[in-house]
């Protein structure tokens, strides 16, 4: 890996690690915590020293035995009874501070896990359609919940391992010494060879563990693409056909964590079999040259020196993983939404008069245009229709006024002015859509009505659901107004779901409507009655109707006609009628003429 590449990972890290810049005061108390534990940790070996000290002595502790510290030979003396005293004082000043420090960090790490994900979600949201287009929603899933829960190990994990480990072993690194004298050496040589494996291993952990997040993702995005079509699966007898599909790609996954998993669990033994040579060969000086007392100390601070390694070792792996996991996080964090407030934007003031198209050219891709110089303007209270084929570029030309895209070429203008010049808050204040498919959200009948004006009265939600013809059916569910709808509104038929979003969108009360093919989906009966309320949501508004029942629209004051993204023909159904071409063939086609 070279030191660019290795640069920009750690700039990720880093960034994650950013998250914790605000829990200062938290950090600090565990870092302390973590300098106790470490004082206290190494004092461990010391009470084994006492203990066997004390076993030989009877009656008291005498330290006269560690020659190369004669500052305390025969000074230190004491009585046997401190022993158990001394014990309980350094494993409960040890437990405490451990306590401490592992709770401050837990509670640093799950903060911080939960401002990334609000983070992550708040930008998401805000983010403009193109980039949904690019992506899919199980992806976008999996990185709010996976990819976030991936990285608290690094936030807490790595920060108490990298700061108490080797605290630990600083102040027990002179516990080694003292109890073992030069055998201290060979114990303490092998520890440079320890980073080997670490270093190893790291390259390969993070490109698996890449792999196995990304088909995490895709388990997540398959399983809600299934389920969403799940009467699609049934009618086509399909059932077997997803499964297995879904066992292929989760044998993947099972296939990269199992690498991961040998690849995290293998640094362990190899640490450990290096520390077994190195305390292997100071044991062997020991045996020979140390006294029983000291010895059992020495081998005490052994195995406190490579308990510490064997956690570091993990820190690699731990820090691996979650930048895998934080690239994929900050992917979406760095996208910066194509459709935003302009510098200078200003909210839109006074009554809408006009809107108009000027010489619009639009393209999703630059290869494959969609919309080629369409003009064309509204009056205020004007019904204008659009029609074409599939494909033609319907619902393209509407998506540009609440600029949902932008024109590549040309403007759309209200009252003369760029749209592009307001903000987008006050632009979409002003529209309100009705589309074929409709968006209920698992709430109830009330929060679902007022859910672009939350802070509506009951009275307002009454009278929209009113006006939308809906009041009848809404009285007869279980709970009324306060019924939960379930998923996505499953419980209600098409056409209550359709009336439910015309009393939203009547609640919210905009000048401007869009209607994209209201109906298409319902049947006769239903379209009437969607149609009446509909009829009562359009009086005194500028609306633009895509439709494909020609029967729906042909009040309308004007239609417009597109034909593969061009703007054909205009005028009322009868001019249209009277001029034939493409218009009267979509007529004639759809009434048997």
């Amino acid at each position: 890996m070279d030191m660019l590449q290795w640069s920009l990972l750690m700039d990720i890290y880093k960034r994650l690690l950013q998250y914790t810049q605000r829990y200062k005061g938290r950090l600090a108390l565990a870092i302390v915590c973590m300098l106790g534990f470490s004082i206290a940790n190494a004092m461990v070996s010391a009470t084994l020293y006492l203990v066997i000290n004390g076993l030989h002595n009877k009656d008291y502790v005498v330290m006269n035995n560690i020659p190369h510290l004669p500052f305390i030979e025969g000074v230190i003396k004491f009585p046997t009874w401190w022993i158990p005293i001394i014990m309980v004082a350094v494993f409960t000043l040890r437990g405490f501070f451990d306590y401490i420090s592992n709770y401050e960090m837990s509670s640093i790490g799950i903060r911080a896990v939960r401002q990334v994900r609000d983070d992550l979600y708040k930008h998401l949201v805000n983010l403009s359609h193109d980039f949904f287009s690019r992506g899919r929603t199980g992806d976008f899933l999996s990185r709010i919940l996976n990819d976030v829960g991936s990285i608290q190990g690094a936030i807490t994990d790595v920060i108490v391992d990298l700061v108490k480990q080797p605290l630990v072993i600083l102040f027990n690194i002179p516990m080694v010494f003292i109890w073992g004298g030069p055998a201290a050496i060979y114990a303490l040589i092998i520890f440079p060879v320890v980073a080997v494996p670490i270093v190893l291993l790291g390259k390969n952990l993070r490109r698996t563990t890449k792999k196995m997040q990304e088909r995490s993702a895709d388990i997540t995005a398959f399983i809600g693409e299934t389920l969403t079509g799940i009467n699609v699966v049934k009618a086509f007898n399909q059932e077997e056909n997803e499964i297995s599909k879904f066992e292929r790609i989760n044998k993947s996954v099972f296939d990269f964590f199992k690498k991961t998993i040998r690849i995290t669990i293998v640094q362990r033994p190899l640490i450990e079999i290096m520390g077994a040579v190195g305390a292997a060969i100071a044991v062997w000086f020991g045996i020979k040259t140390l006294p029983p007392d000291r010895f059992v100390a020495f081998v005490g601070s052994l195995f406190i020196f490579y308990e510490p390694l064997k956690k570091i070792s993990k820190v690699n792996s731990t820090i691996q993983q979650s930048i895998a996991a934080g690239g994929r996080i900050f992917e979406i964090l760095d996208a910066r939404p194509s459709i935003q407030d302009l510098p200078g934007a200003v909210c839109f003031q006074g009554p809408v008069q006009t809107i108009s198209f000027e010489h619009i050219n639009f393209s999703y891709e630059p290869q494959n245009p969609v919309l080629h110089d369409i003009h064309f303007q509204v009056r205020h209270g004007e019904m204008v229709a659009i029609v074409g084929v599939s494909g033609s570029g319907k619902s393209t030309l509407v998506n540009l006024l609440p600029r949902f895209y932008d024109p590549i070429s040309g403007a759309v203008k209200i009252n003369g002015m760029d749209i592009r010049g307001l903000t987008l808050k006050s632009l979409r204040d002003l529209i309100g859509i009705v589309s074929q498919d409709t968006v209920l959200f698992h709430s109830t009948v009330r929060e679902n009505i007022a859910y672009g004006k939350p802070n509506a009265t009951m009275e307002e939600i009454k009278a929209a659901a009113e006006a939308a013809y809906a009041v009848d059916f809404i009285e007869l569910l279980p709970n009324g107004y306060d019924t939960s709808l379930g998923e996505r509104g499953l419980k209600l038929s098409g056409g209550q779901r359709q009336r439910l979003a015309i009393a939203r969108a009547f609640l919210k009360n905009p000048p401007i409507f869009i209607l994209d093919e209201a109906t298409s989906h319902l049947d006769t009966e239903s379209e009437r009655e969607v149609q009446a309320a509909i009829e009562n949501l359009i009086k005194g508004r500028t609306v633009f109707v895509i439709a494909h029942r020609l029967s729906t629209i042909q009040r309308a004051d004007r239609i417009l006609v597109l034909e593969e993204g061009r703007l054909i023909q205009q005028g009322t159904n009868q001019s249209l009628l009277k001029e034939g071409g493409a218009y009267k063939r979509l007529h004639d086609l759809q009434f048997n003429l």
